[in-house]
């Protein structure tokens, strides 16, 4: 186990008052995501989907895991058409689990369309939102599909085509980009294959992200070479923007975390560093956009976070699954690799803020499973079995391989990342760290 994974772990468990030996002894990714951005057309403009998927249906031994199934029967599966209840591998082993299908667009919500089965890496008809379902639909331009994967987990949808636009297709962006439709900019761009170093704010299965605009009041002065070969320099600039949007909207998602807390009745310490939390986002995002001014070579910041659709969780399941899959997996993800991308850094000076970084995101981590800690102790079994559901489902989502990597610049000494070495990070990082605190707070079935 490299060093630093130890003293994530160590912190972890210190945090917790666990001690320092204590546990020694991103619809489906579960695919290879298809290519970026294909046009295809919605099933109300052709004939009708094939609504059919290979899963296993669920066996006897798949129902008595040790994680409790979420289905027994087909007949429990009712929140969407033709659900089947199937045996998928959510890092237990085989469980019982609920998948959804359609055939045409009747099968689906009244703000989804059908997508057949041939635009999916996994042959599996789906539901997607629909901005437009034809080309009738659009005064402006065509009614397309975009499948984007951002590095995490997938994003499809159907929407217009329309001057707006600042592309037509891949080959109109830099190496480093996709065109893809962007549902926070309401048209379609080049997008960066980029996820957060910390918790993202999530609106409908999407982390919602302010715009870039021309501003310089969120830079900070950094002493950073700005004459980088081109290509480098285009794709780290890229890669930064995205992630000062990211790390801004986290502010949102600390305050989002603060208003879970509240409801829940936490205690004082866990608000204050709540609160703490967002400030440090804060800095954290003034520093990517200060990078990504300095390699682009203009002023970059945020622009309006718009926060139509956000829920207000009031549901503790809903709290906990949030927890889990933002906080303590996902900050302890995200201080891992923000401790490696210090070490791999090329200058001093932005290894030493990368170590900064993953010294706030560690103290991120912690306050998530000082969270989970709490919870599980205030609120019972039903936290327990929320938690083992979504880690599972997140452990069967860093199981799957991605796409071999492309031709794109990687810069790993500038913070940019292949995404096949950043998903083996992720994985590592999962085994060494994640798992062993599971261990620990849930009991042996967590890393079963």
């Amino acid at each position: 186990m490299p060093a630093s994974l130890f003293a994530l772990r160590r912190r972890l468990f210190v945090a917790l008052g666990l001690g320092a030996s204590a546990g020694c002894s991103s619809p489906s990714t579960s695919a290879a995501p298809p290519p970026h951005a294909r046009e295809l057309a919605a099933a109300s403009a052709r004939d009708a989907c094939d609504p059919s998927f290979a899963f296993d249906a669920c066996s006897p031994e798949d129902l008595a895991r040790p994680l409790k199934p979420r289905c027994d029967a087909d007949a429990d599966c009712d929140d969407g058409a033709y659900g089947r209840c199937v045996a998928q591998n959510l890092g237990f082993g085989p469980s019982c689990v609920c998948d959804y299908s359609c055939s045409t667009d009747a099968d689906c919500r009244s703000d989804e369309a059908c997508v057949c089965d041939h635009a999916f890496a996994d042959d599996h008809s789906r539901c997607v939102p629909a901005l437009c379902r034809t080309d009738d639909d659009c005064p402006e331009g065509s009614c397309s599909f975009s499948s984007w994967f951002d590095g995490c987990r997938l994003e499809s949808f159907l929407a217009c085509r329309s001057p707006a636009d600042t592309c037509l297709r891949d080959g109109d962006c830099e190496t480093d980009q996709d065109c893809a439709y962007d549902p926070d900019a309401g048209h379609w761009r080049c997008r960066y294959e980029a996820c957060a170093i910390g918790r993202p704010l999530v609106v409908a299965g999407t982390a919602r992200t302010a715009p870039a605009v021309a501003r310089a009041d969120w830079l900070t002065e950094i002493d950073l070479p700005s004459d980088l070969p081109s290509a480098v320099q285009a794709a780290i600039a890229s890669h930064w923007a995205a992630v000062a949007a990211l790390e801004h909207a986290s502010v949102a998602s600390f305050a989002a975390v603060t208003l879970d807390l509240m409801t829940l009745g936490a205690p004082p310490d866990l608000l204050a560093e709540a609160q703490r939390a967002a400030l440090d986002e804060i800095e954290h995002a003034r520093f990517a956009w200060s990078l990504a001014s300095l390699w682009s070579g203009r002023p970059l910041g945020p622009g309006p976070l718009a926060l139509d659709g956000f829920p207000l969780r009031h549901v503790l399941e809903d709290i906990v699954e949030a927890l889990v899959r933002d906080g303590c997996v996902g900050e302890t993800l995200g201080a891992a690799e923000a401790q490696l991308c210090a070490e791999l850094a090329a200058h001093p000076v932005l290894a030493a803020r990368l170590a900064d970084i993953a010294s706030d995101e560690t103290r991120h981590a912690a306050l998530a499973w000082r969270t989970l800690r709490w919870l599980l102790a205030s609120h019972g079994p039903a936290v327990r079995l929320v938690a083992l559901g979504t880690v599972a489902e997140l452990r069967a989502e860093l199981a799957t391989d991605l796409p071999p990597d492309d031709e794109r610049p990687a810069a790993p000494g500038w913070g940019l990342l292949r995404p096949r070495a950043r998903r083996a990070h992720h994985r590592e990082t999962f085994a060494a760290v994640i798992e062993p605190v599971l261990r620990t707070l849930l009991g042996p079935t967590a890393v079963a």
